[in-house]
């Protein structure tokens, strides 16, 4: 009797660890997908603001971002007039907002995330740098300082540091 006790109790545990390790695999793919999915809106925005701010101190005519540049049919003066059209543009602001709120989801992702299976050691630590490439690149969109070339440079840096972190993720999300 006992012997048949232990053996259930066994296999209750058996189970109960195989469901915990195929929830963490899930998750880890659901964290993933949601990074990725941000992170190319991210994307879109920051080549947005790149341009807004290149168009308008270079004087280029284009009709993505002549509204925010030349919104009197005239290049304006200071590219940081041009860049405040763009973050009070509406459409621009819900994408802002958007990316915002993908990132606090992503962050109450992560702290679901913080206590892995020990066979999912490895694959945490590289979605913890997936985690924090993402998190430096959308506060970069969010937020960005410096001048035309430091946000350009510091954009580019964290957008291939991102793609390099969820190619390294990718060997660890069930296809």
């Amino acid at each position: 009797m006992i012997a048949a006790i232990s053996l259930i109790i066994s296999q209750m545990r058996q189970a109960t660890a195989a469901q915990l390790s195929a929830d963490y695999s899930e998750n880890i793919s659901t964290v993933s997908a949601a990074i990725l999915s941000s992170a190319i809106q991210t994307e879109e925005a920051g080549n947005l603001i790149h341009d807004v701010w290149y168009n308008c101190i270079f004087e280029e005519n284009d009709p993505e971002t002549n509204e925010y540049t030349r919104p009197n049919g005239y290049y304006l003066d200071d590219f940081n007039d041009a860049l405040a059209n763009l973050f009070s543009d509406e459409t621009f602001s819900q994408q802002l907002s958007s990316i915002k709120n993908d990132q606090e989801t992503v962050t109450d992702l992560m702290r679901k995330m913080s206590d892995p299976p020990e066979e999912f050691e490895d694959a945490y630590e590289a979605l913890r740098e997936l985690f924090d490439a993402y998190t430096e690149f959308t506060n970069l969109v969010i937020n960005p300082s410096g001048n035309l070339q430091t946000f350009t440079s510091n954009f580019n840096d964290a957008d291939s540091a991102l793609l390099n972190c969820y190619n390294a993720m990718s060997l660890y999300i069930d296809a």
